[in-house]
């Protein structure tokens, strides 16, 4: 792939690029196998439909107040596609999020406040990037981090797309025309997926008769586009969070432990069965910021951990 384009990209303050593109908790920022070293960024994005879907590498680097940008493709980019890569830049970087909003609401709930001192100027983007999320969702699902990440690496090398530039190479997570044509059984043996191989082939197949896009869902009410992702086989509600991350925090049978023990100093005996009462409580506690609060509490939790007993970091 050859570099294409050069753009530059201002995100407004609080606006901490090493907090923003490489998280403490160790998230990604675009791609699941992108590189971060040095302060420099390489990772790589799909196209939309009307671009033929076609696999973009970048580059990026904090200079001067600004964030420069250096786009690779096997060809030529149009201006409309250029357009739409700033768009999704802007939109990773989290130029549009009203941090200033949540740092107002956070200082006056004493979790928060450490958070957002803790962190303060890191951005939580969004990439549409829907089947990815899909991916990661599914992956999460009832398993262990470790079993996780076996999963995935499964997955990545033999359906990824990998992306080399810059002397990086990059990996993308598969398409959902890619894993529509994988068999079943092919996913659950090579990949290791278990039970999960039946939901990721028919959420796969799903995406591809229906395909719909996160700045598609990111038009719908909180509900609606809720509905919408739950239709997709194997996303309920906790998987749900992961794939919108926003609004409702994603309490699964890990997260509700950590949850219990941040805001009311207490281990449940028994997880699974409090989720529904932590959920209420998380939503009663921080409403509409409950995404922004969980993704702030998880990439801190080594911090948290100094000032309350926080039982499973991992």
């Amino acid at each position: 792939m050859r570099r294409r384009a050069e753009l530059e990209v201002v995100i407004p303050q609080p606006f901490d690029f090493q907090l923003t593109i490489g998280k403490p908790a160790g998230w990604y920022w675009c791609s699941p196998r992108e590189i971060f070293a040095d302060g420099i960024l390489w990772g790589g994005m799909y196209m939309p439909a009307e671009f033929s879907h076609t696999p973009v590498g970048v580059k990026l680097r904090y200079e001067d107040e600004a964030v420069k940008v250096r786009a690779y493709a096997p060809s030529a980019l149009s201006p409309q596609a250029l357009d739409y890569l700033r768009r999704e830049i802007e939109a990773g970087l989290g130029q549009d999020l009203d941090l200033e909003g949540f740092y107002r609401f956070a200082r006056k709930d004493p979790v928060l406040k450490q958070t957002v001192e803790d962190l303060y100027g890191m951005r939580l983007g969004s990439f549409d990037d829907l089947f990815g999320r899909v991916t990661l969702a599914i992956t999460l699902q009832m398993a262990p981090w470790k079993r996780s990440q076996q999963m995935t690496d499964a997955l990545l090398a033999n359906w990824g797309t990998a992306l080399r530039f810059d002397s990086k190479t990059v990996i993308l997570w598969p398409t959902a025309e890619a894993i529509a044509a994988v068999d079943e059984s092919e996913l659950r043996d090579v990949a290791k997926l278990g039970y999960r191989a039946k939901l990721f082939s028919a959420a796969a197949r799903y995406m591809v008769d229906a395909p719909v896009t996160m700045r598609e869902l990111d038009g719908l009410s909180e509900e609606e586009a809720a509905a919408r992702v739950r239709a997709i086989p194997g996303i309920g509600a906790y998987a749900s969070g992961i794939v919108l991350r926003s609004g409702t925090a994603p309490i699964d049978a890990w997260s509700v432990i950590l949850m219990s023990e941040l805001l009311l100093g207490e281990t449940p005996a028994k997880p699974r069965k409090e989720i529904k009462r932590i959920n209420g409580l998380v939503k009663e506690r921080w409403g509409p910021w409950s995404w922004m609060a969980f993704a702030y509490i998880l990439n801190d939790l080594h911090n948290l951990s100094s000032s309350y007993n926080i039982s499973r970091l991992h």
